[in-house]
């Protein structure tokens, strides 16, 4: 029979970790997540930051459309699934979504399925109404709202203030329609 030789027995005996082995190990995943975490943070701010210029860029959309159509074009916010679709006013007097000619489907966005962490917080709408909503632009670009008493556009008067998660405004100036982020 075969007898086991010293060194195996030898590396039988040692078969653990020394303990500087093990503090080298916590050492090197200290550094490493000491440079991780900022790179997070910095994340979420990008997340933050491309939300609300995709949110800009939906509003520009619309008013841009509604100068060169002549046709009421406007962003409809919706609360509670943190999106925003570009709506036109059809010949009735109803609002219809705008079909993305590259995708064949309406032309929005979810904030929290496209931006993980970021959401629409709150919408004021220019008649002062807070929640769901739509923002409407005419041919000069006034920013209006749709008035159901009177069954018609009416120009904003106060300021649309549209509130995301990260604490940032995205607002629609009345007459002018400048869209200002604060």
């Amino acid at each position: 029979m075969n007898s086991p030789s010293i060194q195996h027995v030898q590396y039988a005996l040692r078969s653990g970790f020394t303990l500087l082995e093990l503090m080298v190990a916590v050492v090197i995943m200290g550094i490493i997540s000491v440079s991780v975490i900022p790179a997070m943070d910095n994340i979420r701010s990008m997340r933050q930051g491309a939300a609300r210029d995709d949110m800009t860029r939906y509003i520009h959309i619309a008013r841009g459309r509604a100068i060169a159509s002549g046709t009421p074009y406007g962003i409809e916010i919706d609360l509670a699934e943190s999106s925003l679709a570009i709506v036109r006013m059809n010949d009735r007097g109803d609002p219809e979504a705008v079909i993305d000619p590259l995708t064949n489907l309406p032309k929005q966005i979810h904030l929290q399925i496209l931006y993980p962490g970021v959401s629409i917080q709150e919408m004021i709408n220019g008649d002062g109404i807070s929640g769901s909503g739509t923002v409407w632009f005419d041919f000069e670009s006034n920013p209006m709202t749709y008035d159901s008493v009177s069954d018609n556009f009416v120009v904003n008067t106060r300021v649309v203030v549209i509130s995301l998660s990260s604490g940032e405004q995205v607002m629609v100036h009345p007459y002018s329609g400048t869209v200002e982020v604060q």
